[in-house]
């Protein structure tokens, strides 16, 4: 009975180390950011009741832009 064994030695350039390294780094921020972003919006809803009058988010462009056309009643 013959074994027969081979190894091979993968070589990767610093740049492709330090690239993953930076994508890592990345996506775990990432994660934090959406994580703390989930338990505060969790932490919000908890106290809806106790909300002050939040003013609405525009959502158009053309409604933000069109109050330069307005005239001021100074």
């Amino acid at each position: 009975m013959t074994f027969s064994a081979s190894s091979s030695q993968v070589v990767r350039s610093p740049i492709t180390i330090a690239a993953g390294f930076i994508g890592a780094f990345i996506v775990a921020s990432l994660a934090v950011q959406m994580v703390r972003s989930q338990a505060s919006a969790a932490r919000t809803s908890l106290n809806a009741g106790q909300a002050s009058n939040v003013e609405p988010v525009i959502a158009s462009q053309a409604a933000m832009w069109s109050v330069l056309g307005t005239t001021e009643s100074n």
